[in-house]
């Protein structure tokens, strides 16, 4: 069975603590991909850390789960509206002008993310970078201030 798959729905999944601690056994293919399981990364992330191709991760994720040594992790993904993103596009142009929209598609992009499936949580890692762009470090205290404060209202 294919774990990784790229008809499936992106898959999370965390580390755990076996109940049976007796001996266990694991190659440096399972070790290094245990050390970059996380929650909050999805497999393609963890995939491109490690360098993994996915006949691989299809082979080592069986072995971690069948030890317990991981469990999947159900995540409703949450992407950042268009509300939102006409919001951060509103408040760059106040800072940098008619250059905001290239600005944005520009930092999705290097994210490697697409702009309809950005998720809510990395919304502040976004901001972040596209505060970077603002010429005068008064105008990126102002962006991000503002910015924040919408993040709080959309539960970010």
């Amino acid at each position: 069975m294919d774990i990784v798959s790229t008809d499936r729905p992106k898959m999370f999944f965390r580390k755990v603590t076996p109940a049976d601690s007796s001996e266990i056994r694991l190659n440096a293919d399972m070790i290094r991909l245990l050390m970059v399981i996380d929650e909050n990364k999805d497999l393609l992330q963890i995939s491109n850390e490690v360098g993994m191709d996915t006949s691989m991760l299809n082979q080592i994720l069986p072995k971690l789960l069948e030890l317990k040594l991981i469990e999947p992790v159900k995540k409703k993904n949450r992407f950042l509206s268009k509300k939102f993103l006409e919001d951060l596009r509103l408040n760059l142009s106040q800072a940098i002008g008619p250059m905001a929209q290239i600005v944005i598609e520009d930092t999705v992009a290097e994210m490697e993310l697409k702009m309809s499936e950005i998720p809510g949580r990395q919304a502040a890692e976004l901001i972040s970078n596209i505060a970077r762009e603002v010429p005068e470090e008064n105008n990126q205290i102002e962006f991000k201030k503002t910015m924040i404060e919408i993040m709080k209202k959309n539960r970010l």
